[in-house]
């Protein structure tokens, strides 16, 4: 197994603030505390702390860039993971990879590019292991042992081709899941019998084995 000769330092907390400080930009001048944005109260002894809607808003769209990472059936040095996904990915912007728990990394984008072709050109491969990358959520929970939503390649057999027009796809494939990229010559129409499309699918939702579209049975 190649093994990288100039392996990046692992980046800890009190460095990406610092960096963040010189830079001037930490994201708190953003984020103010209005009344009734923040409760605290003391529930069966254990003390709670809630958020209002507000501010939970402006935490996820701070997230708006961010994927969730996660390399199955192999553990690497964090230096070693974080210098073959930036070989990968080829980012504009350089990222640091944020390591939380079970193996999940959290990867936050400063261009927008970056984020989609992260997400859409995969699948991705780290020494012929799968690296699993899926944009992060308010319901992401790194104690499962697996990521709950994987891409997935979906085929359309008898998808008449009157139906074939970007707009019109990705409506048919939020059926099953986000929509992140469709077939280059399936979007022009050059292709008569299917329709192939890139799916974000729901793992901990029930498979999804027919829909009707137009009243028409597709498998």
């Amino acid at each position: 197994m190649a093994v990288d000769s100039t392996p990046m330092p692992v980046e800890s907390w009190k460095d990406k603030l610092l960096r963040r400080e010189n830079h001037g930009s930490t994201g708190e001048e953003d984020l103010e505390l209005l009344e009734g944005d923040v409760t605290k109260t003391t529930i069966n002894g254990v003390p709670t702390t809630n958020f209002s809607e507000r501010i939970q808003q402006i935490l996820i769209r701070d997230m708006a860039t961010t994927v969730v990472v996660k390399l199955l059936g192999c553990n690497l040095a964090y230096s070693t993971l974080q210098n073959r996904i930036l070989s990968l990915w080829k980012p504009s912007h350089p990222f640091p990879l944020m390591d939380v728990e079970n193996d999940y990394y959290l990867v936050k984008f400063q261009s927008k590019d970056d984020y989609e072709k992260a997400l859409t050109q995969g699948p991705w491969t780290v020494f012929g292991q799968y690296l699993t990358v899926q944009p992060w959520s308010p319901d992401f929970n790194p104690l499962q042992p697996f990521p709950n939503h994987v891409m997935a390649w979906v085929r359309f057999p008898s998808l008449p081709g009157v139906f074939y027009k970007r707009k019109i796809l990705e409506e048919i494939g939020s059926l099953i899941g986000k929509v992140t990229k469709l077939d280059f010559k399936t979007d022009c129409g050059s292709r008569g019998r299917f329709a192939c499309m890139a799916v974000f699918i729901n793992l901990n939702k029930p498979l999804i084995p027919h829909a009707l579209i137009n009243c028409m049975v597709q498998r």
